[in-house]
């Protein structure tokens, strides 16, 4: 696996936009790790969208699933505690998801796939891959 996708990468992809399809189309050899957290959030909104389920679940195989929740708990709780201490102003406005998805990245090692920057990068510890359009 060489990166971790955020849930914007993906919705670009589904929306076949531009940014999301040359990332791709230039990257044909790196594996894509999806957060539980982001397979919830793209689930979501496809699913308000009206989405056929069985289309949602093929384009989600495009990624390997990450699920081990126990696992990245502790890191979630340092990272959390670490935006409270260090960045009180930045903390209130990142999603509890958003906190969640840097976790998985920071306990994997790898690479946040994102176009989110104000999300993620006060992050300690989280190495950022910010695709703009």
């Amino acid at each position: 696996m060489d990166l971790i996708a955020d849930t914007t990468f993906l919705v670009g992809l589904w929306r076949r936009q531009t940014w999301a399809l040359d990332f791709a189309t230039t990257n044909p050899g790196k594996t894509l790790g999806i957060p539980w957290v982001v397979r919830g959030e793209f689930w979501h909104g496809a699913l308000r969208a009206g989405h056929d389920p069985a289309e949602v679940e093929r384009f989600l195989s495009l990624g390997l699933p990450l699920d081990d929740a126990p696992a990245v708990v502790p890191v979630y709780a340092r990272v959390t505690a670490s935006l409270q201490e260090h960045h009180p102003d930045v903390y209130p406005g990142i999603g509890q998801n958003d906190l969640w998805i840097a976790a998985v990245a920071v306990q994997t090692g790898l690479t946040l796939l994102t176009r989110n920057r104000r999300h993620f990068e006060r992050i300690d510890g989280l190495t950022l891959l910010v695709l703009d359009s």
